[in-house]
């Protein structure tokens, strides 16, 4: 206890008690001393309390004061039984550990404060005034705890006993609980059942903001059902049914997966209905999220063999992609032009077929217009013949250059000699032969068989060191006899059978018609050991059929020539092709490096093998997505600049990845490769212009960046608001930040509104859509957010009404003003004095 004077200045007040004692001695009332001395003592004891009285003395005794608030739950969400008990608890704590001072804060969606005289009767006997002051379709704990601070009484203990299912809707309960904590109040949270009526709900509906026309896209939809349920759901475009599918639902969350498409690049609503016989609640079936549809993202495809184009083609058009084919000669050299696509693939291109301008536009629009790029893979692609040192190499997550030694090679030439290649034909097949063999290096090795209907070995399998033995040898062969290429072929077979080298590789050469033979399973048993063919049918007697048939068993390539002097050139690039370390032309199976979401839905354990790629190396900074089983890049991804390239080192058509053609995740996988390389249109559009809501506010943001990049400041564009009445009005927006708009709109009533941007473009315009008050979500108490509160300032959870009331050790202090005593004590010494002056006490002597 303590006690504290505001002014000094009066204690000159008491100069005057000396004062009257002098002049009592001067009295003419003719009375004993002892009465004089009596009615000064009372005159002196007035003007010390006057004095005290005007120094305004303060004191502050210690004590343990209670004041308790208790905040009652009524909103939605909460049972009724619960409600009944928390008021019977509040009865109890009152009656047995009587507080000073107690109030109630009954509170929903916002909080009303009801005094001690009549709060527990008003709140059991339902009045109707009250009921409808208490907003049931939220619960905002924040707007409680606040209404409990303006209830607790000055210098109390401040205990804050709290009754809710903690299921929060609205407010910012940190906040709350910081200024709870400032004040020292101790909160006591008490956890209350929620309704369990066996209901079913929709909690949410997660789906993507932006979407293109006919992309399929999928909508996440939580359940929650408090037992176990049949239903129905339903997805709706305004009264189109998109969806209807059935579901077992289990008690607690579910997660359902819904696929769609759209078509009309619009603002839309969706809306997911959940339809179960005897549900208790319909309010809470129905949920709705708005989406944005644009149009199809519009993707350039140059593709180096025009004639397998549609392969690619059509599975992205399939994926909901705009493709425009164009051959490298009409590809845009500017970056003006490739801007208007959200993303350029390059397959299979010779890089002779681009001109510098066009290589540079291409780094351009990657660079600096965020563009997206792809390269695909294929013969026209590897080596330093290729991109090499060019800006698509720079713009790339791969170097083409790479370190790898040459590799060991066994080629076998399987060479016609039958009288119909005699003359010229013959000989420029042996020149040809020559020319392969100065291709090769001293280690690889070759052979050579003819035949005609019979065969021979003019060069067995051997090291290419001894050219010129070789060169004389393949000199000797002269023309005779008929055709037969299979016997021949199946020795060259098993020449190369048990050979260990890396690549294995048949070149067969014939300009006629051979006998009937079981050609496809000789070819399929070279396969098997990774032997490799490639066939050249001369002129128009050839059986083009069958050659081709070879190739294509034998996954090597068939040429046509009409002319034998092509032949030399056909076999020095195919020779080159087989010795290249840059180019594996056998089938793998690939390695999933990362698992990202783009890879979602793709089985890569059932893709087929692909039959070759271009070898590469990874830039430092690069994402390996895909490895071959020999651990080089298939797949790989980077960001370049402003905008993201890949490269896919496989090929796309029907030679490295014709078996990729017929499985089911062929299409999947180049759509989300494209799509998730491509443009970021999300960018573009959707954080341009968003709107969102919280609490019950909206909240719109601008972002204005002009088309050369640069941030659009001193704008304030406006904002056409539709309520859900119809009503509309224009709001202004403030500038936040560089080329950023904010503005704040209270969203009171309840439906949809409608946004438009004023002065921008014409789908510049966002919903925000309203389905239900969460507050009919009825979850199962928040027990460890009512654990948080209670620890973070210092109360219980789930008190007894005795620990309400124990003893934590804490004091508090109370002031009193102690002048209005010390006046009315003065005021009772004045009519003592009147009194005394007008009686006698004391006889004379």
């Amino acid at each position: 206890m303590s006690i504290t004077f505001e002014n000094y200045w009066p204690l000159g007040l008491l100069l005057l008690i000396p004062y009257l004692w002098w002049f009592r001695s001067y009295s003419l009332a003719g009375l004993q001393p002892k009465h004089l001395a009596l009615l000064t003592g009372t005159r002196s004891t007035i003007v010390i309390c006057l004095t005290i009285a005007l120094m305004e003395p303060t004191l502050y005794p210690s004590g343990t004061w209670t004041s308790l608030v208790y905040g009652v739950d009524f909103s939605q969400s909460v049972s009724p039984t619960a409600q009944e008990e928390a008021l019977l608890w509040i009865e109890e704590a009152n009656r047995e550990g009587s507080p000073d001072h107690w109030s109630i804060v009954a509170f929903g969606n916002n909080s009303v404060s009801l005094n001690a005289e009549n709060a527990l009767e008003r709140l059991r006997t339902e009045d109707l005034q009250l009921l409808n002051a208490i907003d049931p379709s939220g619960t905002n704990l924040e707007a409680s705890m606040d209404q409990g601070l303006r209830s607790f009484k000055e210098n109390h203990l401040k205990r804050f006993v709290l009754f809710t299912d903690g299921n929060v809707t609205n407010g910012n309960l940190s906040n709350a609980i910081s200024r709870l904590r400032r004040d020292g109040v101790r909160v006591y949270t008490v956890p209350m059942s929620s309704r369990t009526i066996g209901d079913a709900w929709i909690e949410t509906v997660n789906a993507p903001t932006l979407v293109t026309a006919e992309e399929p896209f999928e909508l996440e939809v939580q359940l929650y059902s408090q037992a176990e349920r049949i239903g129905l759901l339903e997805l709706m475009d305004a009264e189109k049914i998109l969806v209807r599918q059935p579901v077992q639902l289990t008690t607690g969350m579910n997660h359902i997966s819904l696929k769609t498409t759209l078509d009309i690049a619009q603002e839309t609503t969706l809306q997911v209905k959940l339809l179960i016989d005897n549900d208790p609640v319909k309010i809470n079936n129905s949920f709705r999220e708005s989406v944005q549809v644009i149009d199809r993202p519009r993707v350039l495809y140059v593709e180096g063999r025009p004639d397998s184009a549609r392969h690619l083609r059509q599975a992205l058009e399939s994926g909901g992609l705009n493709i425009e084919i164009a051959s490298p000669r009409n590809l845009a050299n500017s970056t003006e032009l490739l801007e208007t696509y959200s993303a350029i693939i390059l397959s299979d291109v010779d890089r002779n077929e681009l001109t510098q301008s066009q290589m540079d536009a291409i780094a351009s629009y990657v660079s600096e217009r965020s563009g997206g790029f792809i390269l695909a893979g294929g013969e026209a692609v590897f080596g330093d013949d290729g991109y090499s040192e060019t800006p698509i190499e720079k713009i790339l997550p791969v170097t083409f250059t790479t370190k790898e030694k040459p590799r060991e090679v066994a080629i076998i030439i399987v060479l016609d000699k039958s009288w119909s290649m005699a003359g010229t034909k013959i000989e420029l097949s042996k020149e040809a032969s020559k020319a392969a063999v100065d291709v090769l290096e001293d280690q690889h090795r070759i052979g050579v068989v003819s035949f005609n209907n019979d065969l021979d070995w003019p060069v067995r399998l051997q090291p290419a060191s001894n050219r010129e033995w070789i060169k004389n040898r393949i000199s000797s062969i002269v023309p005779s006899g008929y055709t037969n290429i299979y016997p021949a072929l199946e020795a060259a077979f098993r020449e190369l059978i048990d050979v260990e080298v890396r690549v294995k590789h048949i070149m067969l050469l014939s300009d006629g018609r051979t006998y009937p033979a079981e050609y496809e399973r000789l070819v399929g048993e070279m396969v098997e050991e990774k032997i490799t063919i490639s066939t050249i049918a001369v002129g128009a007697e050839a059986d083009r059929v069958l050659l081709g048939n070879i190739a294509t068993w034998g996954a090597g390539r068939a040429y046509v020539v009409d002319d034998a002097a092509e032949v030399p050139q056909i076999f020095t690039e195919e020779t080159e092709r087989a010795t290249r370390p840059s180019l594996m032309e056998e089938p793998f199976n690939l390695l999933v490096r990362k698992q990202i979401e783009m890879f979602t839905g793709i089985d890569f354990n059932s893709a087929p093998p692909l039959k070759g790629y271009t070898s590469t190396q990874i830039k430092d900074t690069a994402e390996e997505l895909l490895l071959s089983d020999e651990g080089n890049p298939i797949l790989a991804r980077w960001h370049y600049g402003l905008g993201q390239t890949a490269v896919f080192t496989s090929d796309v058509k029907d030679r490295w990845a014709a078996d990729w053609l017929e499985w089911n995740g062929y299409g999947k996988f180049w759509t989300q490769l494209v799509r998730e390389t491509m443009r970021r249109q999300e960018d573009e559009r959707t954080d341009a212009f968003r709107v969102y809501r919280q609490g019950k506010n909206a909240y719109i943001t601008i972002n204005s960046i002009a088309p050369d990049g640069t941030f659009e400041n001193m704008l304030a564009p406006r904002i056409a608001v539709t309520d859900p009445v119809g009503r509309t009005i224009s709001i202004e927006t403030n500038q936040v930040g560089p080329g950023k708009y904010e503005a704040i709109l209270p969203v009171t009533e309840r439906g949809d509104y409608l946004f438009r941007a004023l002065g921008r473009s014409s789908d510049s315009s966002r919903a925000l859509v309203y389905s239900y008050p969460k507050e009919y979500q009825f979850h199962p108490p928040r027990l460890e957010l009512l654990q948080t509160i209670s620890q973070a300032t210092g109360g219980d959870f789930n008190p007894t009404v005795k620990d309400l009331f124990l003893d934590k050790s804490e004091l508090t202090v109370l002031s009193k003003q102690l002048w209005p005593y010390l006046v009315a004590l003065a005021l009772i010494l004045f009519f003592v004095d009147i009194f005394l002056r007008r009686v006698r006490l004391f006889e004379p002597t």
